[in-house]
């Protein structure tokens, strides 16, 4: 039993109409179709040739001007043929008669047959005493006060004190090495002065080098001084006999005031400077293997 109350009783569910079904379209047979009758193949057309005429045409009368053209061409072909004829031959006589006028070359002298040279015979002559002197060789010596230049004769050429300035000497002893020498610096410190050095080969020439703050030279114990080894290429000589061949036993042998195994020092009482103001140096001597070197230089308290 429905409720009364109920607003939705009396309503019936709704059901949608159904649709109609489509009839179905029925396919219609297409006719079937007639195959084509094959092509016919073409047929190319012979070509057609032209009707020559049988007899030769005439030919066309020249326009106006024409032939004047043709006779101005030939006649200036032959004037340039000609003109190139002509230049041929001018030079073809040319050459040939430059070639008559050259003289004919000189026949070149045959040299003189030679002489035979007479033969020296007998024993060699010995060189005389003045050949003998001429062919010495320059050399130095150092002494106490200072060194000497020899020329080849022995004779005394240049001669430098310790004290004196160092521009005659460098010049006399570029001379003597045959070279200009490379210069070096030896800086100073509390106790030694600074030197400029001028160096040959085996060769040394210390020059002191004075500031504001120094003495004057005249007060400096050993403006200049020497050193040299046996890389020397000129003879030198030193006043105690040392010769840069020595042995350190054989410059021993010489009697050194002090020194052993291969270091040296001979006239150790020359260094008067700051008693009489001479300058009177002694050398020390150095061997190390076969290099024997020797300077010549102030040595305080020695």
């Amino acid at each position: 039993m429905s409720d009364p109350n109920d607003p939705f009783a009396d309503f019936e569910p709704y059901e949608p109409p159904q649709k109609p079904e489509r009839a179905k379209r029925e396919k219609r047979e297409k006719p079937e179709r007639q195959p084509r009758p094959p092509r016919e193949p073409r047929t190319k057309a012979a070509p057609v040739m032209a009707d020559w005429p049988d007899e030769p045409r005439e030919p066309r009368a020249p326009r106006d001007g024409e032939g004047g053209d043709r006779r101005t061409l030939v006649i200036l072909s032959t004037i340039a043929a000609a003109l190139v004829v002509a230049v041929i031959v001018v030079l073809v006589i040319y050459l040939t008669q430059s070639q008559q006028q050259e003289p004919a070359a000189d026949p070149v002298p045959t040299a003189p047959a030679t002489q035979a040279i007479p033969q020296q015979t007998g024993a060699p002559q010995a060189p005389s005493p003045s050949e003998t002197a001429e062919a010495a060789t320059s050399g130095l010596s150092v002494t106490a006060d200072g060194f000497t230049i020899t020329d080849a004769a022995g004779a005394t050429v240049f001669t430098h004190a310790w004290a004196d300035d160092a521009g005659p000497a460098i010049a006399a002893l570029t001379e003597l090495f045959g070279q200009a020498p490379t210069e070096d610096f030896q800086n100073g410190d509390a106790e030694n002065y600074a030197y400029s050095i001028y160096v040959w080969e085996g060769f040394r020439l210390y020059d002191v080098f004075l500031n504001e703050s120094n003495r004057p030279r005249s007060e400096v114990p050993a403006p200049t001084y020497v050193s040299f080894d046996s890389d020397i290429d000129v003879p030198v000589t030193d006043d105690f006999g040392v010769e840069l061949d020595m042995s350190a036993d054989e410059v021993a042998a010489l009697g050194p005031d002090s020194g052993q195994g291969g270091a040296f020092v001979f006239g150790s009482d020359r260094n008067t400077f700051y008693q009489d103001g001479q300058r009177r140096f002694g050398a020390s001597v150095t061997v190390e293997g076969t290099r024997v070197s020797v300077t010549y230089t102030f040595r305080a308290g020695r």
